[in-house]
């Protein structure tokens, strides 16, 4: 039986190397000039999430999104403890259903930690392969997505406390 599936992979010319093969490398993001930009829903101005200025954490979501919108708190307490040290937030608004006057609205009657910019082109969900909300991101200063995770689990709060302790502001 084994032998027939891996004759079957060869001739549809994946080949067994290629099925057990390490996944391809992650997105990275772009710094300074070609930086992906958003735009902020309360002053309509693009905004650059440039990976050059520190690490950051990326967060797709959806205000219609339950799973999105319950971890708030818990993504408030994560600014709370490392802004200090150069945590940068960005909450990124997909598309999907959404407006940047709806997005206005929505801050208006819930606060947000962070940044929150809408993904008005789709270009930040295509460049960093995003399929689901939420979606978390790490990214360092090199822009390369170092952690990603559907939720602001114990393994992603590690990675990032490691991120920011290596990348983010010397201690004073």
């Amino acid at each position: 039986m084994r032998r027939a599936v891996g004759d079957l992979l060869v001739a549809a010319g994946i080949g067994l190397a290629a099925a057990t093969s390490a996944p391809a490398a992650a997105p990275a993001v772009p710094s300074g000039a070609a930086a992906l930009t958003g735009l902020d829903p309360r002053t309509g101005e693009r905004v650059p999430l440039d990976p050059s200025a520190g690490p950051m954490h990326v967060v797709f979501l959806a205000t219609w999104c339950r799973p999105c919108v319950a971890e708030l708190p818990r993504l408030a307490d994560l600014e709370d403890r490392w802004k200090a040290d150069g945590y940068r937030l960005f909450l990124v608004a997909l598309q999907t259903r959404q407006s940047a006057d709806r997005l206005k609205t929505f801050l208006a009657e819930s606060p947000v930690p962070g940044r929150l910019v809408f993904d008005d082109s789709g270009a930040i969900e295509a460049a960093l392969s995003v399929t689901a909300v939420p979606t978390h991101l790490l990214v360092d200063r090199a822009g390369d997505v170092v952690a990603r995770s559907g939720s602001v689990d114990p393994p992603f709060v590690a990675a990032l406390e490691r991120l920011i302790r290596q990348q983010g502001r010397p201690p004073r």
